[in-house]
């Protein structure tokens, strides 16, 4: 079992050097692995990875993937971070898409995001802008940080928490061309079951505001799935490209 409570002090230990050194939001992920002993550097990765660490000349060294996006190098460097801050620390840690969901991976996730989105101003920033998807951007631009990180933040910390957060897409493996549920964030309030997969079938109105790039806020009745009755409804439709193509995603938050 692995100590959570000592990595995540380690981790507000090391964030109040940086602020005490001058550092400023969004946090500078750099100079965070610097102050942890650790060098950054960019480069192609195989198999999938955003990153691992390896000992170069007796030291640390994070290596990034170079294709990931600015906001994706930020939550891999601070997770490489992460991985030093924990008892079990062994020189070499290596993260890779077949062991992402151990529970060693979890844990630096979690203090990943408590690195480079902490609560207390998360927290402050949600107050400002508004528990709602239309915050996100802000967020996400404020804290240089994908916007699904600030999604999974948005959940931990949202004051009102009967609500589930779904990323949809009609960007599918297989032949589906539909729009579809590709994952779901319950807040610790909501009760219902939304499976993965769930098309948004005959929910024209939702389904509009992906393909029309239009967002909206309305309270509606949804009826797909065991999504039955009344919901206050936001969506956060954006479009992306992938071979050529172009395609919808996005995120819809449910209040209840």
């Amino acid at each position: 079992m692995f100590d959570r409570e000592l990595a995540q002090a380690r981790a507000h230990q090391l964030l109040q050097t940086y602020f005490s050194l001058g550092g400023t939001f969004p946090v500078n992920m750099k100079m965070l692995a610097s102050l942890a002993g650790i060098t950054v550097r960019e480069k192609y990765m195989e198999d999938g990875q955003s990153g691992k660490l390896v000992i170069q000349d007796k030291k640390l060294e994070a290596l990034i993937n170079i294709f990931d996006s600015a906001e994706r190098q930020n939550f891999t460097i601070a997770h490489e971070i992460a991985h030093t801050l924990m008892d079990e620390f062994e020189h070499i840690q290596f993260r890779k898409l077949e062991n992402k969901n151990s529970e060693m991976e979890k844990l630096c996730d979690e203090v990943a995001s408590d690195l480079l989105l902490p609560a207390d101003e998360f927290s402050r920033q949600l107050k400002m802008h508004g528990e709602k998807l239309a915050s996100f951007k802000h967020l996400a631009k404020y804290f240089h940080a994908s916007l699904e990180a600030v999604a999974v933040k948005f959940s931990l910390c949202a004051a009102y928490q009967n609500r589930a957060i779904l990323f949809v897409t009609d960007f599918h493996l297989n032949s589906r061309k539909d729009l579809a549920v590709s994952g779901v964030i319950l807040l610790t309030e909501w009760e219902g079951f939304v499976p993965k997969g769930l098309s948004l079938g005959k929910e024209e109105r939702l389904a509009e505001s992906f393909y029309q790039n239009n967002p909206l806020e309305e309270r509606m009745e949804l009826r797909f799935g065991q999504l039955n009755g009344v919901y206050l409804v936001e969506t956060y439709p954006a479009k992306f490209q992938m071979s050529g193509k172009l395609y919808n995603k996005g995120y819809i938050l449910l209040s209840k």
